[in-house]
């Protein structure tokens, strides 16, 4: 099944063409989440401190099948630059399975530390589901919170800086923050599937945030460097899981 991706930014189309394209992006958000508002989205691509909002739509056979929306904000840590990057990402259940949001969060970090090596790029998205959760803490031993392993100081103040822009927060453990988040929909068969599995990332996630049925959410961090982005490309290409 060969599946294509298209790429836009959204800062840089011209205002007409945001319009017609922030409707195609909350028609297809809203197939993911139903529940969803337009507010939610909006707020997403139109943040004041966004630099770049990659917006990524795969397809096939021409047909819109998963998107995701990657805001990077530039903000400021102890007075010096930083760049965070978040995703918002959903694809048709027929068409799951293939780390397609991993992978494309992967290449924007890429061209991102490239593009700007001095500036320290981070990752910290709201992660909504224990299989989210452990399809990123699987593959990199740097992505926090995470079972065994205190968060370091540096990561903390950057979940400490990003929690302070969200809305209803609850610290639950020094390293634990959630937030209300919009649910994807979800079948009884996925959580029968869930229910049938027991890995120390999904306990991990279960434990801390058991409310995630309910629409609660666990912010995570990790940091972008060269070394985490190679251990992360390794642990995919040899399908290896990390703990």
């Amino acid at each position: 099944m060969r599946i294509t991706e298209r790429v836009v930014d959204f800062t840089k189309l011209a205002s007409e063409q945001k319009h017609r394209f922030f409707a195609t992006m909350l028609a297809f958000d809203q197939q993911i989440f139903p529940n969803s508002t337009p507010d939610e989205i909006y707020d997403l691509v139109h943040d004041i401190d966004a630099v770049s909002v990659q917006v990524v739509h795969y397809y096939h056979q021409d047909k819109l099948i998963g998107q995701n929306v990657i805001p990077i904000l530039k903000l400021f840590l102890q007075d010096k630059p930083i760049f965070v990057l978040s995703s918002r990402a959903g694809i048709l259940p027929a068409y799951r399975k293939r780390n397609k949001a991993l992978n494309t969060a992967i290449r924007v970090a890429i061209n991102y530390r490239i593009r700007y090596p001095w500036i320290p790029l981070w990752f910290v998205p709201t992660v909504i589901q224990p299989k989210i959760y452990t399809l990123f803490a699987s593959r990199s031993q740097n992505f926090f919170p995470r079972k065994g392993r205190r968060i370091p100081e540096e990561y903390l103040q950057v979940l400490d800086m990003i929690q302070r822009r969200k809305n209803e927060v609850q610290k639950r453990r020094e390293d634990i923050f959630v937030h209300p988040s919009v649910m994807p929909q979800t079948t009884p068969a996925d959580l029968r599937r869930l229910r049938n599995k027991a890995t120390p990332h999904i306990n991990f996630f279960t434990q801390h945030v058991p409310d995630y049925f309910a629409g609660m959410g666990l912010m995570c961090v990790c940091k972008l460097d060269l070394k985490t982005i190679s251990e992360a490309i390794f642990n995919l290409w040899l399908d290896r899981h990390v703990y």
